[in-house]
């Protein structure tokens, strides 16, 4: 195929990505941030001691943006994963790849035709949710706050940039697996073993004494620790896994040019 053939045909491929799907998950979160800024301020002061003791955490602000964090890295991953499974696994085990490969497309180009607007959507969905971080969480920033709008809205670009990172690495995966069941699980997996560390400084945070560089990689709240670095360094991280993003769907490509199609 020609340039402007293969132009044409990412276009089409984007006209009839999943749209609905990312909308309505976005909307959820959007409404899980907004539940939580009207719901956790009301829980009993014990409960809410306890959070801001064991995160280290200063103030209201704080507490309620690291619940919203949660739900920027969830959506914004399973936004990806269910358009990557999509585009691939679901044909495999529907017996549908090789029809889908036999038109005069390249494998390489359908996949990244398939997968790119799946990873837009997913960048969209947390570009959304990280702006709304930042318009809940204004009331509680300035004035001597631990959290500013300017450092929600990074820390939960800085999300999106991760989540993205996941969906790039779990694409060449995807291209040899054939169960959307295993494929979902292994999804969860990825998603679900980097909050370990935050569960384990909540209940055993003695083992990040005197590790304070170990606990701003892993643990989750520190993106409220370094709420002023994350301001500048969140949305640098999004174009970083924008552009670690490419070599990995050019090697999904290739390992689809040489998979068993069936």
């Amino acid at each position: 195929m020609n340039e402007a053939s293969l132009r044409d045909y990412r276009l089409l491929e984007a006209r009839h990505a999943p749209r609905r799907a990312p909308l309505v998950a976005t909307a959820a979160g959007v409404a899980i941030i907004a539940g939580t800024h009207l719901l956790v301020p009301r829980m009993p002061r014990p409960a809410l001691a306890i959070l801001e003791r064991g995160f280290r955490l200063d103030d209201m602000g704080a507490v309620l943006l690291a619940n919203d964090h949660l739900a920027v890295s969830f959506i914004a991953f399973f936004v990806g994963v269910s358009g990557v499974l999509g585009a691939v696994v679901g044909p495999r085990e529907e017996r549908q790849l090789g029809l889908l490969l036999s038109k005069p497309v390249p494998a390489a180009a359908f996949l990244a035709a398939r997968v790119w607007p799946v990873f837009a959507a997913a960048v969209l969905a947390g570009v959304v949710l990280s702006l709304a971080c930042g318009l809940a969480v204004a009331p509680h920033a300035g004035g001597g706050a631990s959290v500013t709008v300017a450092g929600a809205v990074g820390a939960g670009l800085a999300l999106t940039a991760i989540a993205l990172v996941q969906l790039a690495l779990l694409t060449p995966i995807f291209v040899r697996v054939a169960d959307a069941f295993h494929a979902l699980l292994i999804a969860f997996v990825v998603w679900f073993v980097p909050l370990l560390p935050t569960a384990v400084f909540l209940y055993r945070p003695d083992l990040f004494e005197g590790r304070e560089t170990l606990a701003s990689l892993t643990v989750m709240t520190s993106l409220i620790w370094n709420d002023r670095t994350l301001a500048w360094l969140g949305p640098l991280a999004l174009l970083a896994a924008l552009a670690l993003a490419v070599p990995s769907v050019r090697l999904a490509g290739a390992l689809l040019e040489r998979t068993d199609r069936t």
